[in-house]
């Protein structure tokens, strides 16, 4: 098999594991078995559970955008697309079988790890300034909330929901 078959497989695995279960729950050796892998090939692609968990939430934050990229694209118009947000994450959440939020998951499991905490944040960032970036360009005059406060009450919604 190609390394970066293995590679895929063992995030895969992970990936799917940490969901499911949780990362302190899931053992390496959980890992290795369902991947169907040699230990030192977790260990050549992967030199720590937490260069793992690292990956882990690096590819699910690019696959999030990526699927929320593709979700937008045939919206138009940033009142529709501030709306398309809560079909996404409703679409998403129905198809995962929903059992929180990747990112706020691993934030309250990894909470001492300043590099986990830093790609939750960097998640939570870019999510938010998209829905500042579509609630600037709304032409609809609004007279009790500004474009931050706004932004910020949407963001909350979705985050909550």
């Amino acid at each position: 098999m190609r390394e970066s078959g293995v590679k895929e497989r063992i995030l895969d695995t992970a990936s799917r594991l940490f969901y499911d279960q949780g990362y302190h729950v899931t053992g390496i050796n959980q890992i290795i078995e369902e991947a169907d892998i040699a230990r030192a090939s977790l260990y050549n692609h992967f030199p720590s559970k937490t260069d793992l968990l690292l990956a882990y939430l690096d590819n699910t934050h690019a696959s999030w955008f990526e699927e929320l990229d593709a979700f937008l694209r045939p919206v138009t118009g940033p009142r529709e697309r501030l709306l398309a947000l809560f079909d996404f994450r409703i679409q998403r959440q129905r198809r995962l079988k929903y059992k929180g939020c990747h990112f706020n998951k691993i934030a309250v499991e990894a909470s001492d790890d300043q590099d986990v905490l830093s790609r939750v944040r960097r998640h939570k960032q870019r999510f938010r300034d998209l829905i500042y970036q579509l609630v600037s360009q709304l032409t609809e005059r609004r007279s009790i909330l500004d474009n931050e406060q706004l932004a910020d009450t949407l963001f909350l919604l979705l985050e909550g929901g």
